[in-house]
């Protein structure tokens, strides 16, 4: 069964509400590690190979939005150990979405910086890949942690997401903006992005995801039973 996007946000602020206080702690340990990065970055240390490394905790906070999602309980321990089961796949997600990104920018500068049509069909074609690389990684965080999903491996679980970015395209561009507004937000905000941006916006992904990935194998075990 499907959930609507207002449906995701509103359930995914009875969940924060309900959770806050071990939402707001995973989230606060992963804002002391941005400001490790930050920290790393005025004294020249490698802040990109830091900062990729911010993407095992977020893939603790998704363990506890899916579980929740799932009907079960959530705790903070459930956050250090999807970080530490999840983590060095979700590093690995999170280093290649780097070095892709950062050729689809590069594209975007080179195509646009250009006095030819081609140049800009590259440019246009970039920008469209980046917006497509975001959503996916919107997808894939839920499904990589998702407990339904556990016995799976990471090839069928990375299929999965790129089933719901294919089939939900539409849709998932609004999740996606609307997760970016509220990091952007939360950012503006400061104490936002270390208290709850990044754990209501799990919580926010993984309410529409879910249900959206279930419904679409759903509907792909069908086809392929006729």
């Amino acid at each position: 069964m499907t959930v609507s996007i207002g449906g995701a946000l509103r359930q995914a602020g009875i969940d924060f509400y309900f959770n806050s206080v071990r939402f707001a702690g995973a989230n606060l340990a992963w804002g002391l590690g941005l400001l490790l990065v930050l920290f790393g970055a005025i004294a020249w240390l490698p802040a990109t190979a830091l900062g990729v490394a911010l993407a095992a905790p977020v893939a603790g906070m998704h363990r506890m939005a899916a579980l929740l999602v799932r009907g079960e309980p959530a705790s903070f321990s459930d956050f250090v150990d999807g970080t530490r089961r999840f983590g060095v796949h979700a590093t690995g997600i999170a280093a290649a979405a780097v070095v892709v990104g950062a050729i689809l920018v590069t594209n975007v500068s080179i195509g646009f910086a250009s006095d030819g049509p081609l140049g800009w069909f590259l440019g246009a074609s970039a920008l469209y890949g980046i917006a497509a690389l975001v959503m996916y990684l919107v997808a894939l965080w839920p499904v990589l942690v998702d407990p339904s999903h556990e016995d799976a491996r990471l090839r069928r679980r990375l299929q999965i997401a790129g089933l719901v970015v294919i089939a939900r395209p539409g849709r998932l561009f609004v999740v996606t903006a609307l997760i970016v507004a509220v990091l952007a937000v939360s950012t503006v905000l400061l104490a936002g992005i270390v208290l709850f941006g990044v754990a209501y916006s799990s919580l926010f992904a993984s309410r529409w995801v879910l249900p959206t990935a279930d419904a679409i194998e759903a509907r792909y075990e069908a086809a392929r039973a006729r």
